[in-house]
């Protein structure tokens, strides 16, 4: 692994002390909890005496017990506490403990240090997320990797998500631009009631934002007004999982923004405080083949030319 990043790893409600929580991130297996002093923690979701997954296990006021042969690990250190089978008056062995990650807590979403380097100075990818009102959030497994996920989120955000009564559209609106280490890609959008097609709206009444990291895995995605005014703000964080899948977790909300000319349907979805937009868990291979490959020509170059330096001062 080479140099570090915070990763977007879990959603805040879903870590708990109750019981550990397996994921991956970035390619990693993490067991997530929180200890008793209500901290959370990262470890490798695996014992280092036999590798059974430690996600299998209990967590215990001294720490995650393994649910093979209770070797209990302290959260915050990894290192390993109580082994049921020694003496009182022996030792745990230093070299028995569990790799622990770095963890942090902020926008609602729970992120690990993955990779070499110090966190210090590298800000959490969700700290900008200021939720208003309810917020609609979840996890999920997708069959896509990681990067045709991203590339996907610029080429054809269609193909992994929806707003409510909104269809977006094939046309740019502008170049793809760079803003804060993030791919901004803005597209046409229109509401379903439209008689028109989409191909033939000159003037579209709506705007989908995307931007996708130059490192990491958190993206941003807002539907604005024709005067870029908020209607909704969505953060999905993803990395790579096992067998060329990707994980999500992601959590939006909707903005107080009075829009002109949305249907019944908006309004009616507004009141009763249903979710404003919906993460396909399942991929359609058909329309992902389909897509045209466009900004994401870009995010390659721009990733590229990012990596350049570093390469050169390793």
């Amino acid at each position: 692994m080479t140099t570090g990043n915070w990763w977007a790893a879990a959603l805040r409600e879903s870590v708990n002390g109750e019981k550990p929580l397996a994921v991956v991130c970035n390619g990693e297996a993490l067991v997530l909890f929180r200890n008793a002093a209500g901290e959370l923690c990262a470890l490798e979701d695996r014992c280092p005496h036999r590798r059974v997954p430690l996600a299998l296990g209990t967590v215990t006021p001294k720490g995650l017990q393994c649910g093979y042969h209770g070797w209990t690990f302290n959260g915050t250190t990894g290192m390993c506490t109580t082994i049921p089978n020694l003496r009182e008056d022996e030792r745990v062995p230093s070299r028995y403990g569990a790799r622990a990650y770095r963890v942090a807590e902020s926008g609602g979403f729970v992120h690990v240090w993955l990779g070499e380097g110090s966190p210090a100075d590298s800000p959490l990818p969700g700290a900008d997320y200021q939720p208003q009102g309810s917020e609609f959030g979840g996890a999920a497994v997708v069959n896509i990797a990681h990067d045709e996920y991203l590339a996907a989120m610029l080429d054809g955000p269609e193909c992994l998500l929806e707003f409510g009564s909104v269809r977006m559209t094939d046309f740019f609106l502008g170049d793809p631009r760079l803003e804060a280490g993030c791919l901004v890609v803005d597209r046409g959008a229109v509401w379903k009631t439209r008689m028109l097609p989409p191909a033939f709206v000159v003037d579209h009444p709506l705007i989908v934002r995307t931007a996708v990291p130059l490192e990491g895995g958190t993206i941003r995605v807002e539907l604005l007004d024709a005067d870029e005014a908020p209607l909704v703000t969505l953060y999905i964080a993803s990395s790579a999982n096992r067998r060329g899948t990707t994980s999500l977790c992601w959590r939006g909300f909707r903005h107080d923004t009075r829009v002109a000319g949305a249907p019944l349907r908006w309004h009616l979805a507004r009141r009763r405080a249903r979710a404003p937009f919906r993460i396909h868990p399942m991929i359609d291979g058909a329309a992902l083949a389909a897509l045209l490959v466009a900004p994401s020509r870009d995010l390659a170059a721009a990733r590229a030319a990012r990596r350049a330096p570093m390469s050169e001062a390793a």
